[in-house]
């Protein structure tokens, strides 16, 4: 049995992280599992432990850097927009279901199916669709419950992604878990009328979930202020990313919870360089500690 949870409204990026993490550990999965749809606003979505500075391009988390959410779990980074279909189950905590990405994924796979879609799952559990990723996914749990959560590719700007996640030409050494880089498609284009995603959402609702549960106005309390107090704060976004150092060819910029923690160069023309040293590596904290023309040096050297 699974309820379908309802979402009075569209939020923003944060609030949709708030309510995943709310949900596994506020649901009660003794009699039913739950699902919830919905299609999130422009962002790059990383995993919990991974490091921004690594898997974004530096143009999108340097200029973009509303656009960057933390979640809850690990895995790698994924990329929403309106064109992209996000899903996540909750459901009592069994040891069986940890990694068991065909138990909560076999249904979207076999509805798939029937709208034409060649979806299968590959070695790694990936749902691909003639050997490109069309969904990716992540679990977390609190041992109470877990959720199963994950991307549905439907008629994504895949240009814009590849913008977010292109390789940056600078170097970073880090221990942190990196994305495992893989070819994707939209199912769209192997069904030119899967184009509304809305579409695709009622459908899955429909064929999934027996009943609904709408979300009550002190519920909503409480996720938005899980969503001002962590989702949105610089300290989960960037400072929850392992230690780091950039590399260029002239200079090295180390960070440790996202403050400049160590910067080396050659060059004395980089000597402003030292001026950053215990700043938060964000674009305003900068300009506030260098000049414009300093800042736009440095950049020059990390686009």
């Amino acid at each position: 049995m699974i309820t379908l949870i309802e979402v009075p409204q569209h939020f923003s990026p944060f609030f949709y992280a708030a309510l995943e993490e709310w949900l596994v550990r506020n649901c009660d999965c003794f009699n039913t599992d739950y699902l919830l749809l919905y299609v999130n606003k422009d962002c790059a979505v990383v995993g919990k432990n991974q490091c921004i500075y690594k898997e974004l391009n530096f143009n999108y988390w340097f200029n973009e850097s509303a656009k960057v959410v933390r979640r809850v779990s690990g895995g790698g980074t994924v990329f929403h927009d309106s064109g992209n279909l996000n899903f996540a189950f909750i459901s009592k905590f069994e040891e069986w279901k940890v990694n068991n990405y065909k138990h909560f994924n076999e249904p979207i796979r076999q509805h798939l199916n029937l709208l034409q879609i060649p979806a299968q799952f590959n070695a790694r559990n990936d749902m691909v669709a003639n050997g490109k990723k069309i969904s990716g996914n992540a679990q977390f749990t609190d041992r109470k419950n877990i959720i199963s959560h994950g991307t549905l590719l439907v008629n994504s700007d895949l240009a814009k992604m590849s913008a977010a996640l292109k390789h940056n030409s600078y170097q970073v050494e880090t221990k942190a878990v990196s994305s495992v880089r893989s070819e994707v498609a939209n199912i769209s284009s192997f069904n030119n009328a899967l184009t509304n995603v809305e579409d695709i959402r009622n459908e899955l609702a429909e064929k999934l979930c027996i009943s609904s549960y709408s979300l009550n106005h002190t519920e909503i309390e409480e996720i938005t202020q899980l969503q001002k107090e962590k989702y949105e704060t610089l300290e989960w976004r960037f400072g929850r990313s392992p230690d780091c150092e950039i590399q260029t060819h002239t200079f090295s910029i180390s960070i440790a919870a996202g403050i400049v923690s160590q910067v080396k160069y050659e060059s004395p023309e980089f000597t402003f360089l030292e001026k950053i040293v215990g700043i938060p590596f964000f674009k305003d904290e900068l300009l506030k500690n260098i000049s414009s023309s300093e800042l736009e040096k440095m950049l020059e050297h990390l686009r």
